[in-house]
């Protein structure tokens, strides 16, 4: 395990470019097996812990409204391929075959595509969202659970005025040890 990772949530962290992280009451580098003895685990770390959760929690609320958008979008794909097929297939058929009646259903259908490429983008882009998050949430559990520390946090969220939402938090720090 990285040892800075404990220190990223502790309040005896002391961060320089030329050094890195270092202990302010030690003035060294990390240096412990499992757990440090001297960890503060207060503001810093209830900052880092609601921060890491409402980003996690917003990204979680994202997902039903990503998938129904990604469906959408592939219906709307769907419908502009069927069309170009139905128009081409039975309308354009008993037409005299010019060069552009004849693509005519073919470009439709291949406008049929780009809806297609929307949909994956999207799912993608909540995917790649989801796994940051969630990864940055199992690091801190991962460091929290070596302490025999358990929490619970409730978030609510205020009303959206221009773009911005208050979100409230409360944190309950359960110390094991």
């Amino acid at each position: 395990m990285d040892l800075a990772r404990h220190c990223n949530l502790c309040d005896n962290q002391k961060t320089s470019l030329k050094e890195g992280t270092t202990c302010k009451l030690t003035c060294r580098k990390p240096e412990f097996n499992k757990t440090c003895s001297k960890i503060e685990l207060n503001e810093k770390f209830e900052n880092k812990l609601k921060t890491v959760n409402i980003q996690y929690d917003k990204v979680k609320k994202r997902k039903n409204l990503t998938y129904l958008y990604s469906g959408i979008f592939i219906l709307i794909g769907l419908a502009f391929i069927i069309y170009g097929y139905v128009l081409g297939k039975y309308v354009l058929d008993d037409r005299d075959p010019s060069l552009f009646i004849e693509y005519v259903h073919i470009t439709i259908m291949g406008i049929g595509l780009l809806p297609f490429g929307i949909a994956y983008k999207m799912l993608r882009e909540y995917k790649q969202e989801f796994d940051l998050a969630k990864s940055k949430k199992d690091k801190i559990d991962e460091v929290l659970n070596e302490y025999q520390i358990d929490y619970y946090i409730d978030i609510k969220y205020g009303k959206k005025i221009h773009g911005t939402q208050k979100v409230f938090t409360e944190l309950k720090v359960n110390r094991i040890r």
